[in-house]
């Protein structure tokens, strides 16, 4: 019941929602005007996503050589990818939810969250984590070259 819910707001309420929003600022504004800002909109969208986009690689692989897990920098980077798609599609509501996405600070509070409810509805359904936190193998790969690696599969 809860998916049927979610579905109907998504792709019912949503676009209805939108499509009032574009009928009120097209009256105001005029035609013209609302296309170029759906059009300027899209534009910002895509260089918006790609810039954070990178910037949540490098921090990713940054993290990664300082042994992080990557679980957080993931999602923030799936987020960026859907705030920069929000952005290229056109309409207020979603140009705003898309800015919200791309802001650094709202996606950094917004990505821990994100992922502990995931990882909480796939633990419901039986899915487990190992090494879920602390620091990754990857510190273990910064030790002298003298010590010897240990590999956790050993035969």
């Amino acid at each position: 019941m809860k998916v049927a819910a979610g579905l109907f707001l998504l792709f019912t309420l949503v676009p209805a929602l939108e499509t009032w929003l574009l009928i009120e600022v097209g009256s105001r504004l005029g035609a013209v005007q609302t296309t170029l800002t759906l059009v300027l909109a899209g534009l910002l969208g895509a260089w918006l996503g790609k810039r954070a986009g990178g910037t949540v690689i490098r921090e990713l692989f940054e993290g990664l050589r300082r042994g992080e897990p990557p679980a957080d920098k993931i999602v923030e980077g799936v987020l960026a990818l859907v705030g920069g798609v929000l952005l290229v599609t056109p309409g207020y509501l979603s140009d705003a939810v898309g800015l919200l996405l791309l802001w650094q600070p709202s996606r950094r509070w917004l990505a821990p969250r994100v992922k502990a409810r995931l990882w909480g509805w796939l633990g419901g359904r039986g899915y487990t984590f190992v090494g879920n936190g602390g620091r990754g193998p990857a510190t273990r790969a910064q030790a002298p070259p003298d010590v010897q690696f240990d590999h956790p599969v050993s035969e």
